[in-house]
């Protein structure tokens, strides 16, 4: 069928079998030659009244990083003045909040949250199906398309991000070994998503009830006689 997977969901949604009208979840790797812009995701009803879409919350696996790897997640104002002023002054080292990136690691990305990844920090992303990002600082980089610099919404995240800080720190799954697969199952957000890994040395067996994206981060072999 020559058409996106979304497309495939409106056209045979039996094949789903999803409440949702539109594909619930979304998965994507990230690597970033620079790092990137320090944004927050609003929650479901300030999304639907300012352009119709719906909140993003996400979730992250560092698959990779470099020894000094870092994001940026979160911040130290105590309240929404100091927050604001910290801003506006571009006092960025006492307001952004920066954590080293352990490899398997896995955190969490409520809305209103204050995040980016960093430069060379290799991610594992699932989240909602939804598009609306809103940015409070881009690094004063220039577009290379519009050569200016790229729109942020700082009044909006003023709007949104969560304060006090939540103070959200990596997470490190045991992984338990079932039918030939290591898994490690990472986070399970009731009608979000569900985030798990499978390491598997020769043939392993792995069974679920439910559509799922799999992707092949390392290595190469078949589910149900398909290449990956």
């Amino acid at each position: 069928m020559n058409c996106t997977l979304s497309e495939l969901y409106d056209q045979k949604p039996e094949w789903f079998e999803c409440e949702t009208k539109q594909l619930p979840v979304r998965v994507n790797i990230l690597d970033p030659m620079e790092d990137l812009s320090i944004q927050i995701y609003p929650d479901d009803a300030f999304a639907k009244a300012y352009n119709g879409g719906r909140g993003k919350p996400e979730a992250w696996v560092i698959l990779d990083a470099p020894k000094d790897g870092y994001i940026e997640f979160g911040h130290w104002a105590n309240t929404k003045e100091e927050f604001m002023e910290w801003t506006k002054q571009k006092e960025w080292k006492k307001l952004l909040r920066y954590l080293s990136t352990p490899i398997d690691g896995f955190i969490d990305i409520p809305t209103g949250t204050l995040h980016a990844i960093g430069k060379g920090v290799l991610t594992y992303n699932i989240s909602r199906n939804a598009d609306l990002t809103l940015r409070l600082y881009d690094y004063d980089r220039i577009d290379p398309g519009t050569h200016k610099k790229r729109e942020i919404q700082p009044q909006e995240v003023f709007e949104n991000v969560n304060i006090p800080d939540k103070r959200i720190e990596f997470q490190m799954f045991p992984s338990s070994f079932e039918f030939g697969c290591r898994v490690t199952r990472y986070g399970d957000e009731p009608e979000l998503y569900t985030i798990f890994r499978l390491q598997i040395d020769e043939k392993g067996k792995f069974l679920h009830d439910r559509f799922a994206f799999y992707t092949c981060v390392k290595g190469q072999g078949t589910i149900n006689d398909i290449s990956m």
